[in-house]
C-alpha cells in the first residue's frame, strides 16, 4: 500500500517546505503559524520540531519555601516548580514542570535549580541533611527527559559561609551537542557586602566539558593575559543568573568592582577573552539596580534603571551593544517606572522588580514584580502586558526562560 502524500500549505513538496522553514529565523516561523491552520499544524508537528528553529516557549518558576529561618542560618528549604506557557499550541508541549522524572530516581536526594541555557537546565544535587553539601550536578533536557550527572569540581573546596561558589551552564546546540559548566569560587568576600580596598582574594575559575567528562582549572598567563585576568583580584560576582548570559559561545558576566561595573567575557575553558565597558548613565542620574544582561536578535543587551537626582523619579534604560568589537553601546529605549509598575520612584533592590528575560527574537522585556505579577514590555508598541498573576506573593522566586531543544543527545545519555 502506498503511503498517503502529506499536503502542504503552499502546494510544494512537504520535505521542501520543512527545509525552507528550517533556514528562517524563529520569529518568522512562528508568524506563519498565525496564517492558517495548515501552517500551524505543520510547524507544531512533533516530527518537524527537531528541524525548525525554536523560540521562547515560556518560563519555569522556581519558588523557594523556607522551612525554618533563623538569623544568619537556614535549616532547610524546598523548591516548588511551575511553568508559564507563552505560546498557544495545537499540540501541547510535553514537559513535566515538576521534574518528577528526576525526583523519582532513588539516588537523588535534593534538587536545587542553578541555571538554564538554550533548552538545558542545571541543578545542584544537594544532600537533604545539609543543602551546602553538594553531591554533584545534574544537567537535563525537559523536552526529551534526558539527563546527565556531573561530579563536583575538585579544584575548589566546598561552599561554606566564608567561601562562595557559583556554577553556570554553557550550551549552544547550533555549535555542538556538548555542554560546559563554568565554576567560580572566591573565598572571604560576600557579594552582598561592599568590597574593601585592603581585601585581597583571587577568584578561581574551573570548567567542565561534557565531551571529555573532566574538570580543568583555568590557568592565568600573567605575561599575555595579565590585564584581562586582573579582574579576578578586585571584582565581585553575583549569584543572580540575570547577570550572566551565554552568547556567541562566550559567557558574559557582570563584574562589580570598587568604583566601576564591567562585563567579563569568558570562553568555555574559563579563559578571559575581553572586558566590556558598560554604557554611561545619563548626566545628573545614577544607577541603583545591579543590572541585567541578555541577548536578543543577535546582539548583547544591558538593562538598568536610572534615578533622577532632582525628583527621585526612576526610568529603565535598555541598551544594545551595536558593535561588539568596538564596544559601541546604543540606547535602545527608555521607559518610566510609572508606566511599568505604577509607581514613580524605586529603591534599586529586588523588592522593586527583577528582569526575567529579554525575548531572543523581538523587542520584548519580561519583568517579575514581587506583588505576584509577571509582565512584558513591548518596546515597539510601547505597551505593558500582564502575562500572569499568581495566587501568592513571591519573595525568593527565580524564573528561568525556556526555549526547547527537541533533539536527542548522546551527551545526555540517561533517559527515564
Amino acid at each position: 500500500m502506498d503511503c498517503p502524500k502529506r499536503s502542504t500549505p503552499a502546494g510544494l513538496p512537504y520535505d521542501a517546505i520543512v527545509e525552507i522553514l528550517a533556514r528562517l529565523p524563529a520569529r518568522s516561523v512562528y508568524r506563519f503559524k498565525c496564517v492558517a491552520k495548515a501552517w500551524r499544524d505543520l510547524i507544531d508537528d512533533p516530527l518537524n520540531r527537531k528541524k525548525l528553529p525554536q523560540t521562547l516557549e515560556g518560563f519555569f518558576i522556581i519558588d523557594i519555601f523556607f522551612l525554618l529561618r533563623m538569623p544568619m542560618y537556614v535549616e532547610s528549604f524546598v523548591e516548588h516548580f511551575g511553568f508559564i506557557n507563552l505560546l498557544p499550541r495545537s499540540v501541547p508541549l510535553d514537559i513535566d514542570p515538576r521534574f518528577s522524572f528526576l525526583r523519582k530516581r532513588p539516588e537523588i536526594e535534593n534538587l536545587l535549580f542553578s541555571d538554564s541555557c538554550n533548552g538545558l537546565l542545571l541543578f545542584d544535587h544537594a544532600r537533604k541533611s545539609n543543602l551546602l553539601d553538594t553531591l554533584g550536578y545534574i544537567v537535563c533536557n525537559p523536552a526529551t527527559k534526558q539527563c546527565e550527572t556531573v561530579s563536583t569540581c575538585s579544584c575548589c573546596p566546598p561552599s561554606t559561609e566564608c567561601s562562595k561558589w557559583y556554577t553556570r551552564l554553557a550550551f549552544d546546540p547550533a555549535v555542538s551537542s556538548h555542554f560546559h559548566l563554568i565554576h567560580f569560587w572566591k573565598k572571604g568576600l560576600d557579594e552582598e557586602v561592599e568590597p574593601l580596598e585592603d581585601q585581597v582574594s583571587v577568584l578561581s575559575v574551573c570548567a567542565y566539558s561534557s565531551e571529555t567528562g573532566t574538570w580543568s582549572q583555568s590557568q592565568i598567563d600573567w605575561n599575555e593575559q595579565g590585564q584581562l585576568e586582573g579582574w579576578r583580584h578586585q571584582g565581585i560576582l553575583s549569584y543572580d543568573t540575570s547577570q550572566y548570559v551565554f552568547f556567541n559561545c562566550v559567557l558574559h558576566v557582570i563584574l562589580f568592582g570598587f568604583d566601576h561595573v564591567q562585563i567579563v567575557a569568558l570562553d568555555v575553558q574559563g579563559k578571559t577573552q575581553r572586558m566590556i565597558t558598560m554604557p554611561a548613565a545619563a548626566e545628573g542620574r545614577c544607577w541603583k539596580y545591579k543590572g541585567y544582561i541578555g541577548h536578543s536578535q543577535g546582539r548583547l543587551h544591558y538593562i538598568n534603571n536610572e534615578v533622577d537626582a532632582h525628583d527621585q523619579s526612576c526610568e529603565l534604560s535598555i541598551w544594545v551593544l551595536q558593535d561588539y568589537d568596538r564596544q559601541e553601546w546604543l540606547l535602545k529605549d527608555t521607559v518610566s517606572f510609572l508606566k511599568l509598575f505604577g509607581k514613580k520612584s524605586c529603591t534599586g533592590s529586588r523588592s522593586d522588580f527583577s528582569v526575567v528575560a529579554i525575548h531572543q527574537d523581538c523587542n520584548v522585556v519580561f519583568f517579575l514584580q514581587p506583588l505576584n505579577r509577571l509582565i512584558a514590555y513591548d518596546m515597539d508598541r510601547k505597551e505593558v502586558i500582564v502575562i500572569a498573576t499568581f495566587e501568592h506573593e513571591f519573595q525568593d522566586a527565580r524564573i528561568a526562560p525556556y526555549t526547547p531543544y527537541f533533539s536527542e543527545s548522546l551527551t545526555l545519555a540517561s533517559k527515564l
